[in-house]
């Protein structure tokens, strides 16, 4: 299936463009329809369909007719147009003065004010519920009574939400590295902080032995503080950049290149040996990879569907200069290197958002389908204990825990894959629940 145009109401169904659907390669053996988000957000689910030999085993291809969609102002999706980008080159999402808190507020709701003049009632609707609707309005136009999920991050909040609500047309769902949505934005935030500062401590260790780190032999926890320190003092330029690198902007960059100990699918650069690389080359002058908007002058389209659908799920806690003072003071406490940096710290783009959320979280109740959850001990991205509560918001899911590093495991480690892969085929708990490393 290809349908290039979009049919879109703001809050009716199928607000996407360009669904994909790759047929089984075993049409007499076939199961039925898999539905694929591979995270975010900020990614569409089409272009991994249409790289299928790369993305997906030879079992789910053989059994499944793959089917993935791009969501709303994602990928090939309806766009969010804003008439401002969020980043401006003075931009802090860690104001150090009530200054600069009120200059993010105010340019915050300017910008939200400013997408929803040049995108109208959609942007209200950018939420993941609606998107499990889209998913049910994309199940009905393929004529097919149920589908089962691989929900990859934030896809396993897409997949969730669409079980609660269409229980009866899911058979089984997979879902790899759980994002937690029934908790307060403070607590989230806090979780996250103390899982991305022990990736960061088990990256400096790792640098410590691992030949592909080029900082071996140093004391890298060490060194990497002088450097965020430096360019806090003396930004680094990186040409035709948005501005100079600040030790901000490397702590922030920082949380990208920790999320795959090793490369993946995603590439090279996102791997802890690729980090070792970047900060090397910060030391010697050239920040290029910790740069926040390498061209100065392009609009920041791949951010207008992210902020659209973030504030619609998150409930910033920070809302005056003294909140976030100890906001800032909960970073620093629980994160010496990174002093907060984090996927939930962007949030702070929603404070004065002018949009009022229309899926705050919530605790979900799932019932009737079975579910295998994966989660790694050591993902930096969405804490392990995440996991543990989705579980319980999921009756009669079970779990499987890797215990390496990383964010998800489908990518990254055979032994979840084949779990995966299996628990697919037949939705049967697996009789090992743990993936060592």
């Amino acid at each position: 299936m290809d349908n290039s145009s979009s049919r879109c109401s703001p809050a009716g169904s199928w607000c996407s463009a360009r669904p994909r659907n790759r047929s089984a390669d075993q049409p007499a053996n076939r199961i039925g329809t898999l539905f694929y988000h591979p995270g975010g957000p900020g990614d569409g689910g089409a272009r991994y369909v249409m790289d299928a030999e790369r993305i997906f085993s030879a079992t789910l291809r053989a059994r499944f007719d793959i089917v993935a969609l791009d969501p709303r102002g994602m990928g090939g999706g309806v766009q969010v147009h804003c008439g401002l980008n969020p980043i401006l080159p003075e931009t802090t999402l860690f104001p150090r003065t009530e200054q600069q808190f009120n200059q993010l507020r105010r340019h915050n709701r300017d910008v939200g004010l400013s997408c929803l003049q040049g995108t109208g009632a959609l942007l209200g609707h950018m939420d993941t519920i609606t998107v499990a609707r889209d998913h049910d309005a994309l199940r009905q136009a393929l004529g097919v009574k149920q589908v089962s999920w691989l929900g990859i991050s934030y896809g396993t909040q897409v997949a969730a939400n669409y079980a609660e609500m269409f229980s009866r047309q899911t058979r089984a769902m997979v879902l790899d590295a759980a994002l937690e949505h029934n908790q307060a934005e403070g607590v989230q935030v806090a979780d996250e902080i103390v899982s991305e500062e022990n990736s960061f401590n088990r990256f400096t260790r790792w640098c410590d032995t691992a030949p592909s780190c080029v900082l071996r032999g140093q004391d890298v926890a060490k060194v990497f503080d002088h450097l965020v320190a430096d360019a806090d003092r003396r930004p680094t330029p990186v040409a035709r950049a948005l501005r100079a690198v600040t030790g901000e902007d490397i702590r922030m960059g920082t949380v990208g290149m920790l999320t795959f100990k090793e490369p993946s699918i995603y590439g090279p650069e996102l791997s802890w040996a690729a980090l070792s690389r970047a900060i090397a080359a910060a030391l010697a002058g050239n920040a290029d990879r910790f740069a926040v908007a390498p061209d100065a002058s392009a609009p920041q389209e791949a951010l207008f569907g992210v902020l659209g659908n973030a504030c619609g799920d998150y409930v910033p806690q920070v809302g005056s200069w003294a909140e976030m003072q100890q906001r800032l003071q909960l970073g620093r406490q629980l994160a010496p290197h990174l002093q907060g940096a984090s996927e939930t710290w962007r949030v702070n783009f929603c404070i004065g958002w002018p949009v009022p959320p229309a899926n705050p979280p919530r605790t979900l109740a799932v019932h009737g389908v079975p579910t295998l959850m994966v989660h790694a001990v050591h993902d930096s991205s969405d804490p392990y204990g995440w996991a543990h509560s989705l579980n319980a918001q999921i009756d009669g899911s079970d779990l499987l825990t890797r215990t390496g590093d990383g964010h998800t495991s489908y990518y990254t480690s055979p032994c979840a894959r084949a779990a995966m892969d299996r628990y697919l085929v037949h939705p049967q708990a697996p009789p090992d629940r743990v993936c060592d490393e």
